[in-house]
Parts: C-alpha cells; sequence; structure tokens
C-alpha cells in the first residue's frame, strides 16, 4: 500500500468535495449537525478554503487512487490544525489517516503545536488521534446538538516526534 499526498489545486475542488461529502455522509445522517458537517457545506466552502494563503491541502492517494483530503492551516506561532482530515469509506480503517498525520509531522518540521477536533461519540476517530499522539483536551467540549459533542485535541511536538 502506496500511500501519497499531493498538494490541491482549484481544479481539485471537485475532487476534494466528492470525496469529503462522500467521507462524512454517514456521520451527517447519523448526528444532523446541520452547521458543523462538510457533508452539508457548499462547494464554494472548500474553495474558499483553498484560497486561504495560511491553507495547506492536500489530496491522499492510494496505489494512485484517490481516497481522500486533509487540510492544514498553518496559524501562529508554528500552530498548525488539521481541519478537515476525511478518506472515503471504502477505504477507512486500514491505517491510512495514521500514516497521512506522520507526513503531515515530517513536513512541517517547524510546527511545535498541531490541534484538530472530532466527535466525541465517534471513539474509532478519538482513537486514531490518541495513538498519533494528540491528547484530548480537558474540559473542552462544545455540544453541536443532544447526540454529537466535539472535542479537542492537542499534541506538542518534540524532537523524538521529528525524523
Amino acid at each position: 500500500m502506496n500511500i501519497t499526498r499531493i498538494p490541491a489545486t482549484l481544479q481539485d475542488a471537485e475532487l476534494l468535495y466528492k470525496m469529503q461529502v462522500e467521507a462524512f455522509l454517514p456521520l451527517y445522517q447519523k448526528y444532523q449537525d446541520h452547521d458543523t458537517n462538510p457533508a452539508a457545506e457548499p462547494i464554494n466552502k472548500l474553495i474558499e478554503r483553498l484560497n486561504q494563503p495560511q491553507t495547506d491541502y492536500y489530496v491522499i492517494h492510494m496505489d494512485g487512487e484517490p481516497v481522500g483530503g486533509v487540510r492544514v492551516v498553518r496559524c501562529e506561532h508554528n500552530e498548525n490544525r488539521i481541519s478537515p482530515l476525511f478518506i472515503r469509506p471504502m477505504y477507512q480503517n486500514r491505517g491510512i489517516a495514521q500514516q497521512v498525520i506522520g507526513m503531515l509531522f515530517d513536513s512541517y518540521p517547524d510546527a511545535k503545536l498541531w490541534t484538530l477536533e472530532t466527535i466525541k461519540q465517534e471513539k474509532g476517530n478519538c482513537h486514531l488521534y490518541e495513538k498519533c499522539g494528540f491528547v484530548r483536551i480537558p474540559d473542552k467540549e462544545m455540544a453541536i446538538n443532544e447526540r454529537l459533542t466535539l472535542v479537542f485535541y492537542v499534541k506538542k511536538m518534540t524532537v523524538s516526534d521529528k525524523s
């Protein structure tokens, strides 16, 4: 399994959007989070993000096939935020996201801190991020509706985290 990530351009917007909707639609159907779920966003929201100077978007490939995407937001003080990271459902649970996160850590050697948020009720997502070294921020949660709560994660980079 050969995992790569290729920097996205505006020409990739439609592909990224289709994969984003495909990846997030099951969660949207489960939690009905109309205002926060990427499957409910219009494509122009993704295009806006692609155009942000502080944003790096990537198309994730497995063996040459596009399987997902990831966005890195470069914030102040060498802090980076992952939002979103998505893998198409038929490719999930194969270790792709974990490999991509490792690639991101290697590709941004000046990053001192990484942040992200995920759905508290999705134990698999929480496990993935914790396996990658992220730590949940205690007492920081955001209830979206009666079914869904976002939790926030942080990873402070150390010398041993960098290749």
